[in-house]
């Protein structure tokens, strides 16, 4: 398997764009579906790519280990969408850490671990041990989608304890850099509407309505425009809250709310499901 992120990492740190990259060996189309959409090119192609470079296509493989832990990973951020913590507790222990080669592979598994620890163990202490991990890692840029990921689940750890000034802190942190993380896969789709959500749910039930719409707003446009609907539920739920608690419209928030229940019911999210008819019932 070919590491995608990495391939990217490389051609933006040595600064070329895609079209001063592909120039005169294929379109900025392939490329751009190569690193968007993981649309592989020819091997010539990828070859002469990897050569514009100064780097070999052994650069940019996974190896049969690291792709297994990165699969592994992968599926274990899917199933917190849907709250099957036995499933990510059942991955996580079929990784070792001191096996994990790869920097960004690491940083992945404390935030799970660190996450699992929180969601369904609710055990803050481990909680913060790995998120800290993370934050204290060498050479973690502010914009490091794990780095904001450990973040958001500071924050978390104080709002779950309602010490709203340390969750405050820790939010706001993440708020400048978010909209600067490049999505460039699915996975990097699901993490960066996870922490759009959580912190627009936060400023929400802290009245702070300007910073929680412009999130919110901002993670339903990401799911337009790249046909995601996993959070879709959970955006629209909060969105109907904060409609009702800014006095808007009513139609406005029955609408919210009627596709979030909608969306929780095509992703069978139980919890809005649940809050969601509650709230529909109050509203007739």
């Amino acid at each position: 398997m070919i590491n995608i992120p990495k391939f990217i990492q490389i051609r933006k740190s040595l600064k070329l764009s895609q079209n001063e990259l592909c120039r005169g060996i294929c379109t900025q189309s392939t490329l751009s579906k190569f690193e968007n959409n993981g649309q592989i090119p020819s091997f010539k192609i990828l070859k002469q790519l990897c050569d514009r470079m100064n780097i070999s296509l052994s650069d940019i493989m996974l190896t049969s280990t690291e792709s297994e832990i990165a699969q592994k990973l992968f599926k274990a951020d899917f199933h917190f969408i849907t709250f099957e913590y036995d499933k990510i507790r059942k991955l996580l222990k079929q990784v070792n850490p001191k096996k994990i080669k790869d920097k960004e592979d690491l940083l992945h598994y404390y935030y799970l671990e660190g996450q699992l620890a929180l969601d369904s163990d609710h055990n803050d202490v481990s909680a913060l041990f790995y998120f800290n991990n993370i934050l204290t890692a060498e050479n973690l840029k502010a914009d490091n989608i794990y780095r904001l990921l450990a973040l958001k689940g500071c924050s978390q750890v104080y709002a779950a304890q309602n010490d709203l000034d340390k969750a405050s802190h820790y939010f706001d942190q993440l708020v400048g850099q978010i909209k600067k993380v490049p999505i460039d896969d699915e996975l990097r789709q699901l993490q960066v509407m996870s922490i759009l959500t959580a912190a627009g749910e936060f400023y929400g039930s802290e009245k702070r309505y300007k910073q929680a719409d412009d999130l919110l707003n901002y993670a339903y446009d990401l799911a337009s425009k790249h046909h995601m609907v996993y959070f879709v539920a959970r955006i629209l739920y909060q969105l109907a809250l904060d409609d009702l608690a800014q006095k808007r419209d009513k139609k406005i928030a029955l609408e919210h709310l009627n596709d979030a229940l909608a969306f929780a019911r095509l992703n069978k999210n139980e919890v809005v499901l649940e809050n969601g008819q509650k709230l529909l019932n109050e509203l007739k």
